[in-house]
């Protein structure tokens, strides 16, 4: 490299993720033009040798309130035959409280969702869904049988009819083939309570974004915990009660592929909008034992504030004595100088040696040599 800084040409360099072309910057005043905040921009010395560029954006920790108003799951839970343990092949159907040919969306199909979904978020880039620390919920709007306040322990049963708040229930009618003919026959009541759900990404890692769209089948979700009551009823014809009580059973967890695609939008400022609709075409619930198939869709509905973006700190060049001088302003925390020989593919690494302090910089000293180097300063 020429010795005489001012010999030497600079221009502006274009990084990735950019929409701005590359545009040339006079030569006058090299070493002011160096001393510039380049942000995602950087400098380069014509005729090999050296860029100084910034951390491209990080991702915030972002959590969205969902908006209850717009946001559901509703079950689908066809008819389907069931072996019952000590009377054989069951056709069950879920079917609200009071009605024998419809489960509808007041009697127990259908719940309100609400909370907060926790997500790492890089905006209008990149999502990723923090599973396990949702706090995503059904609201228990139904009123379904039975009420756990009718629970004996003693007798291990319910000992009353009464209803309580849930999530998503309703009543269990089956059909049996007695002999000759068809028997149907209320079977059960049944309530899910408590029920948590999540939002997991497919894969480990973020989720690209394109155009603001989350893809279809890039996520799972379902119903993660939850509470199960069952008030097995007796059967006629002396069949007894081949559905046993059960009282506060654990949820099966059922997170699982959605093929539904969703979107965040801008509106302005700091607020962006989560739209992630739910269609999951194979739901299969475990309830202590009872396993139903069926499906799930919906859609959630949330909102969040970004953080303030901080302004990126500016990365100073200039040189003394054969070398390059790199400074950064101390109240700039976490961040590492490093540098790669290419920007395709490029293995960045960390500068060496240490930043030391000078005032209120960090300040690393380099040897002028050897191709072409680009720098930065990263953040994790």
């Amino acid at each position: 490299m020429n010795n005489t800084l001012n010999q030497l040409h600079y221009r502006k360099c274009w990084l990735p993720g950019l929409t701005r072309a590359p545009r040339r910057v006079s030569r006058s005043s090299p070493r002011r033009e160096a001393h510039r905040s380049v942000g995602r921009w950087g400098w380069a010395l014509a005729g090999g040798a050296l860029l100084v560029g910034f951390l491209p954006a990080h991702a915030d920790l972002v959590t969205w309130d969902v908006d209850r108003t717009n946001s559901y799951l509703r079950l689908t839970i066809p008819d389907q035959a069931l072996n019952i343990p000590d009377l054989g092949s069951v056709t069950l159907r879920i079917r609200d409280a009071g009605n024998v040919d419809q489960w509808t969306d007041a009697g127990g199909r259908r719940a309100t969702l609400e909370g907060q979904i926790a997500t790492e978020y890089e905006d209008g880039q990149s999502i990723r869904f923090l599973g396990g620390s949702h706090n995503l919920r059904a609201r228990e709007t139904a009123s379904l049988r039975p009420s756990p306040e009718d629970w004996s322990s003693t007798a291990s049963s319910y000992t009353g009819t009464r209803t309580a708040p849930a999530a998503f229930g309703g009543r269990v009618r089956g059909t049996y083939v007695a002999v000759v003919f068809p028997v149907t026959f209320d079977a059960a009541y049944l309530a899910l309570r408590d029920v948590q759900l999540n939002i997991v990404g497919v894969k480990a890692g973020p989720i690209a974004l394109v155009n603001g769209t989350l893809p279809a089948g890039a996520t799972q979700a379902g119903p993660a915990s939850g509470w199960v009551d069952v008030d097995g009823l007796e059967l006629p014809l002396n069949l007894g009660q081949p559905i046993p009580d059960i009282y506060h059973a654990p949820l099966s967890p059922v997170v699982t592929t959605n093929v539904a695609e969703g979107s965040v939008s801008d509106l302005g400022g700091q607020r962006r909008k989560l739209t992630y609709p739910i269609e999951i075409p194979d739901l299969n619930l475990d309830l202590n034992g009872i396993k139903l198939s069926g499906s799930a869709a919906g859609m959630i509905v949330a909102y969040a504030t970004l953080p303030t973006p901080l302004p990126p700190p500016v990365l100073s060049l200039s040189r003394q004595d054969g070398q390059l001088i790199f400074s950064w302003p101390t109240n700039a925390t976490g961040f590492t100088l490093q540098s790669a020989t290419a920007l395709s593919g490029a293995n960045w690494s960390p500068v060496s040696p240490a930043p030391g302090v000078v005032g209120e910089h960090y300040v690393v000293t380099n040897v002028i040599n050897g191709p072409v180097r680009f720098y930065r300063l990263h953040k994790p």
